[in-house]
């Protein structure tokens, strides 16, 4: 196996993000929320032509991490935290070319962890077609306040 480690990291998230929109957000507590639009691309699906459980799952964890963003502030999230688990349910395919709602709220945020989901519709009819609970740590350095 040859690993070159001089390549830079890979930003899986840079063949999503051209087709991924901020569509509202809401700073009304407790659950802070973040909804966004997306449209699938053949190139993020399976041969079956539906979006790829890996893309969904990608985009579910940049997704449900931009609440935190309308709650952080130095010493509290300021770095957004990282992923310890990340558990995606699917129940019905988005195929090629459908625009789907994803709504992404806060459940639960303390100084080190914090509960997150999504939600996954189908815009045309309001299908739900998968959902996540995205848990976070909080990698921030301790701040003197």
């Amino acid at each position: 196996m040859n690993i070159q480690v001089d390549q830079p990291p890979q930003d899986w998230m840079a063949a999503l993000v051209p087709y991924l929109d901020v569509h509202a957000t809401s700073t009304a507590q407790p659950h802070p929320s973040v909804t966004f639009t997306y449209t699938v691309q053949p190139d993020h699906c399976n041969r079956l032509l539906s979006l790829h459980g890996g893309a969904a799952a990608t985009l579910f964890d940049f997704c449900t991490t931009m609440p935190l963003s309308l709650v952080n502030r130095p010493g509290f999230w300021q770095y957004l935290g990282v992923t310890r688990n990340l558990n995606v349910t699917y129940m019905r395919p988005a195929r090629a070319g459908d625009e789907v709602i994803i709504e992404t709220h806060i459940v639960q945020v303390g100084k080190k962890l914090a509960t997150l989901r999504g939600e996954m519709r189908r815009k045309k009819d309001g299908q739900l077609l998968c959902i996540c609970e995205h848990l976070k740590v909080n990698i921030d350095p301790d701040v003197n306040l």
